[in-house]
């Protein structure tokens, strides 16, 4: 700390500095001032901390110097000394917010314990003030992704009040407003430009938005996120408030988007596509359709297309949500694959992808079948002890997020085929024997299914027959049975409005209380509490 003594006689500034113990409140300068003017040129050019002032002096009195310093905004702590007779003359100062008030003679103590106490505000006011640095440091780095956190909500309409949304712009520094009209469009890196490491590619990515932003940056506004996809996302609104029609607006916002293309491609050496939606609509409740018709419009680009700039109609009819029913029918493709039963596990995947081509499917539908193939061959894999990606070529182990419907059939079956010809080990006879096991248990789904009923079928001892499938398979063939049973109710409960007594019966049970015991143990709820759950009862 730096601390400034002021007073007209030197005599009195000498001896109140030499009674200010340094090492023991941590100054490191004392400065001296013999008038108010010599006072304020000091202040001026150093780092002042603390002022020690007379309140009688020519020229410029203390209050004069006061008054001075507080209208230079500078946080500084004023101490006031004063003779007994100048009392209530000094009290004037207070409306100036001074710190402390000592009487000549002044008392060493005294002046040690006034300057310790301010010692410890400067001290406390000093960490406080560093850890707003910091928190504002924090806040900027982090600002960016707060922005694409708060664009990602709006994009996929999970809805936030109109002042709370307001208070997030503001706060977040986003020149947009309520009931503005918008543009949005997206970019997706193609070919090399996604093969690279997650580092390098969000570095790619930054790139791509500092070009997005020194385009656009004369006329419009950017907010921009990446999104579940792996797109870039970017909305659009125009700077000035303008009478211009929003075909005015597009046409402008085109040019742009057609402009970051072609340098993105130049300075990256590398395909991108950009999916332009074609009317500007109003922020924010529109955003979501927006958002939707751009994605199906990148989606339905061929996967051997690149470089793609399109500009996506509006109003597109809205996709049917509904459940894959052939991604839940029992058998499931984990219990195909794990029972080794490759044939009926193609036959499934055919049948998953055959509903996929069926309707109009979300972008969802997808990712919903992605990731519950890609836990089947997960499964599969770690059950051998190996890694996904060790199966075929690296490029098919975990496809990117998002997959386009034909890059997601292409990778399915290609690992199908890689995990069956790392994966047939057993004989044929004893495939033979797991084929006729699975497909007697599916055509013959009754009360009189059992172990002894399927051995006396295939002509087997049934000790024999429980070794054997469990040889091949891992699992015992009791489990599969009920397993298979279970899944076929929950299907039946998930897809179907059957009684809960005609359910039990279809999966081979005729005492309902038996069959509620048996799907409680295997799901941790009674088969009215799942279909409630589902929002089918």
């Amino acid at each position: 700390m730096e601390v400034l003594i002021v007073d007209d006689i030197p005599s009195q500034v000498d001896s109140f500095a030499a009674t200010i113990p340094k090492d023991e409140l941590g100054i490191g300068r004392i400065h001296k001032a013999y008038s108010g003017k010599e006072a304020l040129k000091l202040y001026q050019e150093q780092n002042i901390h603390i002022v020690i002032t007379d309140i009688r002096m020519p020229e410029m009195s203390g209050i004069e110097l006061i008054r001075e310093i507080r209208e230079m905004g500078r946080q500084v702590k004023i101490i006031v000394i004063s003779g007994y007779a100048d009392f209530e003359y000094a009290k004037s100062v207070v409306p100036y917010n001074t710190s402390g008030y000592l009487m000549k003679p002044v008392n060493p103590d005294q002046m040690r314990e006034t300057l310790g106490k301010l010692a410890e505000e400067i001290a406390c006011e000093m960490k406080l003030q560093q850890q707003q640095q910091r928190d504002v440091y924090a806040f900027r780095e982090n600002l960016p992704a707060l922005q694409g956190e708060l664009l990602n909500r709006l994009l996929y309409g999970n809805g936030i009040p109109g002042a709370e949304l307001e208070r997030k712009l503001f706060l977040l520094n986003l020149p947009f407003s309520l009931q503005q009209k918008v543009g949005l469009f997206i970019v997706r890196l193609e070919g090399r430009l996604q093969e690279y490491e997650k580092m390098d590619k969000e570095l790619i990515e930054y790139a791509v938005m500092n070009m997005a932003e020194e385009l656009f940056r004369d006329a419009f506004h950017l907010w921009f996120c990446r999104d579940h996809n792996e797109y870039l996302v970017f909305i659009v609104s125009a700077k000035e408030r303008t009478d211009e029609n929003g075909q005015t607006l597009q046409n402008a916002m085109d040019v742009r988007a057609a402009a970051l293309k072609k340098k993105a491609e130049s300075l990256l050496s590398g395909h991108v596509s950009i999916v332009l939606a074609e009317n500007w609509r109003y922020f924010p409740e529109s955003v979501p359709e927006m958002y939707r018709s751009v994605i199906d419009g990148m989606r339905g680009i061929e996967e051997t297309r690149q470089g793609a700039f399109l500009r996506i109609a509006g109003n597109l009819a809205q996709d049917q949500i509904g459940t894959l029913t052939s991604l839940y029918r029992p058998p499931l493709l984990i219990h195909l694959l794990d029972t080794g039963n490759w044939i009926h596990a193609e036959e499934k995947l055919i049948e998953i992808f055959a509903e996929l081509k069926s309707v109009n499917h979300p972008p969802e539908h997808a990712n919903e079948a992605y990731f519950a193939i890609a836990n089947a061959y997960q499964y599969i894999a770690h059950k051998k002890g190996k890694l996904l990606s060790e199966f075929g070529e690296s490029s098919f182990g975990l496809m990117p997020a998002a997959p386009s419907l034909k890059q997601l059939e292409k990778w399915a079956f290609f690992m199908l085929r890689s995990l069956r010809e790392q994966s047939e080990d057993s004989s044929e006879k004893q495939s033979c024997l797991a084929d006729k096991v699975h497909n007697y248990i599916v055509e013959n789904m009754n009360d009189k299914l059992s172990l002894q009923t399927i051995a006396a079928h295939i002509g087997l001892h049934p000790a024999y027959l429980s070794r054997a499938y469990r040889a091949e398979t891992g699992n015992n063939l009791s489990d599969y049975i009920l397993r298979y049973r279970m899944e076929l109710a929950l299907d039946l409960l998930r897809s179907s409005d059957k009684k809960i007594y005609e359910i039990a019966q279809i999966v081979g049970y005729q005492a309902v209380p038996h069959f509620i015991k048996l799907f409680k143990s295997f799901t941790y709820m009674t088969p009215q509490e799942f279909r409630d759950r589902t929002g089918l009862s």
